[in-house]
């Protein structure tokens, strides 16, 4: 877990990388590629029939210089001829001189007008005089605002030139099941020398992934009958706050609040999953547990996984709990070295009582006085380190509340966490929401009619994409950037409209966000970025184009995006339907506006090994493991147990059992 700056990055481009969730050596090296393009194979420029990314090994005949432009004139061994261009690349005139020999791998673009075909790549993704280094398997990550691919990579090189070469499994394991090594797993992902060879390495990740998985999970069920030493017995200010809200709690609060408080009262470690419909309250939940710890004299940590949501609970917490005496403070990476120096002090001095943050809570710097209770908002985008991480800031006992607006069948939360967790659904909506009325069309103009008609009451609309940009495999797939251009000929002068992507940094973003949030937008294009932690009550209308893009899960949380005031609010599922798939999950969105009942047809449209998703890290993945993979889960929690038994054994993976 070394610092990045041990790899001598300038700190703007740490900033970058943190805006990928890279902190550390460790995480820049288990970043892996998206995808990968075979280019091992040269392939004649006569036998390129259609467009695809090719290798072509050409001596350069001819170097044309215009104004940001550089063309490459290059024939094959069988003097077929093609042109490589460089735009805006003119640094790369130095490198080739005639009669020189190269490897080009990239995009050939085909050109045929039934008398002729020409052939013609552009800014290949590798150009090289050493042949055999250039004939290889390219991967390809997903991309870092600001920061080139090349120095990207560059990067990665840094961090495996330095990474640690031990082996945290036993070598009796890796023997009994067959896995590559942990230093060539992921080497092999990074500079693969086959496609066999990176299948290998994922299956080793795969396997670590449910190892570390069940071993955590293992440990949680060997202390869940722990005893804590943070007993709360004064509920003082929590009447107080009841009497102060300008609304009652619902049933499905109450009875969340009664659970947990009766283990707090008793002294039993809580350890609570709470699962709550999109605008169900699962915030203000928190927040009375929050209330309960200060109101003993014990502190406590609020986690989210985004800026904007941290932002977002950081104001409500603070105009709640404040005015009642508590101490509330907010730390994220963006927050300035003097301000975060002088929070880090308060923390330790006892001098806050509630911090609300992103994982820069879970910094190595963060020391708490007496930290008491942890709460892990949308806890399934956190990965087991990152929530074991905050654990460790507290001794042993601390409470810990994990909650999730993504519900999910009860039986599939058992196979996540084991029976070591409470799970407390809360199912009651606040009073006075009117259910959000679903529809789909695939006519823009007359979704664009419904937000017009909705903006000219004053209120506001969300539009979401799959993509930021257009794809030329997906010309289906109306893309952020193509939607903006034609919203706004749409509307023209009669909406204020932005948009944000994940190309921005979370300063933008939250900017953009927070203009909107104060009406100085009518209209914002976003991709699944606004999917938690958007809070706008004015916000009517949400336009999802290519929902069949996305899963059910996912729709219904956008979905939660309006719905929030007292208006009437709408949701438009913009899809062709063009498969009986698409046709029923759409279906589903438009029949029912419960999460829980969605999270059930989810599991049964998808089937429980694709119920999860595929994200690289968190719950979501390691379950849908566990599902894919029963026989290897269940003979890899018989190793855990035997493990457990043997402290010589055990000894051996200390740094899974401390972390």
């Amino acid at each position: 877990m070394e610092d990045l700056n041990l790899l001598n990055i300038p700190n703007n481009k740490i900033k970058q990388l943190n805006s990928k969730n890279i902190f550390t050596i460790s995480d820049l090296i288990n970043f892996y590629p998206r995808k990968y393009y075979d280019f091992k194979k040269n392939t004649y420029i006569k036998d390129i029939k259609e467009n695809g990314y090719y290798s072509i090994i050409g001596t350069v005949k001819e170097v044309v210089e215009k104004p940001k432009l550089i063309i490459i004139k290059i024939q094959d061994d069988i003097n077929w001829n093609m042109n490589i261009s460089f735009f805006g690349m003119n640094f790369v005139k130095e490198f080739f001189k005639v009669n020189d020999k190269f490897v080009f791998c990239g995009n050939v673009n085909v050109n045929d007008n039934g008398n002729y075909t020409n052939r013609s790549m552009s800014n290949p993704l590798i150009y090289s005089s050493k042949i055999k280094d250039g004939l290889r398997i390219l991967p390809v990550y997903s991309k870092i605002n600001g920061m080139s691919s090349d120095y990207f990579l560059k990067c990665i090189n840094s961090g495996l030139a330095v990474m640690n070469k031990e082996d945290y499994l036993e070598q009796k394991l890796v023997s009994k099941y067959k896995l590559m090594s942990n230093q060539k797993r992921i080497w092999a992902l990074h500079n693969p020398s086959s496609f066999k060879e990176i299948e290998e390495a994922k299956k080793r990740c795969e396997f670590d992934d449910l190892f570390k998985f069940n071993f955590n999970l293992y440990k949680k069920e060997k202390t869940k009958k722990d005893k804590s030493s943070f007993v709360m017995t004064n509920f003082d200010k929590s009447r107080e706050l009841i009497n102060n809200l300008p609304f009652d709690l619902t049933e499905g609060q109450r009875t969340a609040l009664r659970k947990m408080s009766i283990s707090l009262k008793r002294g039993d470690r809580l350890n609570a999953l709470v699962q709550a419909d999109v605008g169900a309250g699962k915030t203000i939940v928190a927040i009375f547990l929050m209330l309960i710890a200060c109101n003993n004299g014990f502190q406590s940590a609020l986690m989210c996984p985004t800026t904007v949501l941290a932002e977002q609970h950081y104001e409500e917490v603070k105009a709640k709990l404040e005015p009642l005496g508590v101490r509330v403070a907010y730390l994220s990476s963006t927050i300035k070295k003097r301000e975060k120096n002088k929070i880090l002090k308060q923390l330790r001095n006892n001098e806050i009582d509630i911090i609300v943050g992103t994982h820069a809570i879970i910094s190595k710097d963060v020391v708490f006085n007496n930290l008491s209770l942890i709460v892990v908002d949308e806890e399934h985008r956190f990965g087991v380190a990152q929530r074991e991480a905050l654990v460790d800031k507290s001794k042993a006992g601390v409470h810990s509340v994990s909650m999730s607006a993504t519900p999910i069948p009860r039986s599939l939360a058992l196979t996540m966490y084991g029976d070591s967790i409470e799970i407390i659904d809360i199912k009651s909506m606040p009073n006075g929401r009117l259910p959000i009325k679903t529809s789909t069309t695939n006519n823009d103009k007359e979704a664009y009619r419904l937000m017009k008609s909705e903006i000219d009451k004053g209120r506001q609309c969300y539009v979401v994409c799959p993509f930021i940009e257009d794809n030329e495999d997906l010309s289906d797939v109306e893309s952020l950037e193509t939607a903006f251009k034609n919203i706004k000929s749409y509307f023209k002068n009669s909406a204020k409209i932005a948009m944000i992507s994940g190309n921005m940094s979370k300063d933008e973003i939250s900017l953009e966000l927070n203009k909107f949030k104060n009406k100085e937008y009518d209209i914002i294009l976003a991709t699944t970025i606004i999917e938690v932690g958007v809070n706008v009550p004015n916000a009517t209308v949400i336009l999802v184009k290519n929902a069949d893009r996305f899963g059910l899960a996912q729709l219904h949380q956008l979905r939660g995006r309006v719905g929030r005031g007292v208006y009437q609010s709408y949701c438009i599922l913009q899809s062709e339907l063009k498969t009986d798939f698409a046709r029923e999950k759409i279906n589903a969105m438009c029949e029912t506006t419960d999460g829980f009942k969605i999270a059930i047809k989810d599991l049964e449209l998808r089937g429980a090994g694709d119920f999860i998703g595929n994200s690289q890290s968190g719950f979501n993945n390691y379950v849908e493991l566990m599902i894919a993979n029963p026989k290897l889960n269940e003979s890899i929690k018989n190793d855990i147990k035997e493990i457990y038994n043997s402290p010589g054994r055990l000894n051996h993976y200390k740094s899974l059992y401390l972390n």
